[in-house]
């Protein structure tokens, strides 16, 4: 018997696949998707929606696939993700500059002074927040320091900055903090600041919707809903199943919205997709739904009824 961790040839890889039900109906282009897409990314990936669970079919519980499951089926879900992968990234992408472009712009309409952000006194007083407020204001510190040497950079874009106006405003800086340092960056500013960055948000979708109210917390929340999945997308990592471990409570903002229960705090790609209306223009937010809704038409008809159910329900569509 072949140990599992053998190595086994793009046809011998085809051959286990097609032991354990799996129709094969161009070996030639199957053998070529192996050689491109890896059989772990792929098959390990994306074979959980076809597999046979009915202990009545398969009562020992082997590694099993539904009848008439073919290789282009599973080839299908893994275009799926990865075109669901982009999607969502260029619209977190988005969201990600509108935030950075908010809480600079609000900071600096308060703190006016050159270097304002570097002063522990300009954040939330709350000593919980001191060490992460300590800390951003250390990497925004080390940022403007190390493009002042004339070594190597690694922003050329800080450096001339620096060069012409012997200053590096917040407003620069933003764009180099990651989304991670930016969700921190929220949480230890003054709550004057959130609430009014939050209010920026609402007032946006308030101009292009319905009138609507967003608090902080909020905010906060949409954030630790973003973060992750926004590195999932950046990291071709397996999206469409994805969830957070804990649902974040939104529940006030659904109702607020008229939207289902779970809609947004449900932890799921749904729930996550429920929010790039919150933060996108509307015209955006119609792009986005109408390449959405066409990718998932594309998958529809693309694998079997069950198996397209199953990978809806993982999703979160199922509400």
């Amino acid at each position: 018997m072949r140990n599992v961790k053998d190595f086994a040839t793009h046809e011998e890889q085809l051959e286990i696949l097609e032991k354990r039900g799996l129709k094969i109906t161009d070996k030639i282009a199957a053998t070529r998707i192996l050689s491109r897409e890896n059989y772990y990314a792929l098959i390990d990936g994306y074979k959980e929606p076809f597999l046979e669970h009915d202990i009545q079919v398969n009562p020992y519980g082997l590694e099993r696939y539904q009848k008439e499951t073919e290789f282009n089926h599973i080839y299908a879900l893994h275009r799926f993700d990865r075109d669901l992968r982009m999607l969502v990234l260029n619209e977190l992408l988005k969201f990600e500059k509108n935030i950075k472009s908010k809480l600079a712009y609000r900071f600096s309409e308060k703190f006016k002074e050159a270097g304002s952000f570097l002063e522990p006194g300009n954040y939330s007083e709350d000593n919980q927040y001191h060490h992460e407020r300590d800390r951003i204001i250390s990497t925004l510190a080390n940022l403007i320091k190390s493009h002042k040497k004339r070594d190597k950079v690694r922003y050329p874009a800080i450096r001339e900055f620096y060069d012409k106006h012997k200053d590096v405003p917040l407003w620069v800086l933003v764009n180099f903090l990651s989304l991670g340092q930016i969700t921190h960056f929220y949480t230890v500013i003054d709550e004057q600041l959130r609430e009014q960055i939050a209010s920026d948000f609402a007032q946006e979708y308030s101009e292009q919707y319905e009138s609507m109210t967003l608090k902080a917390t909020e905010l906060d929340a949409i954030l630790r809903i973003v973060f992750p999945y926004r590195n999932k997308s950046a990291h071709e990592e397996i999206l469409y199943r994805y969830h957070l471990t804990h649902p974040i409570e939104l529940d006030a903002l659904e109702t607020r919205l008229k939207m289902d229960k779970g809609s947004l705090s449900g932890a799921t790609v749904f729930s996550l997709l429920s929010l790039v209306k919150l933060t996108s223009t509307k015209g955006d937010y119609d792009q986005f739904s109408q390449k959405l809704s066409q990718l998932i038409q594309e998958l529809e008809a693309s694998v079997q009824t069950r198996a397209f159910t199953k990978i809806m329900k993982d999703a979160g569509f199922n509400r």
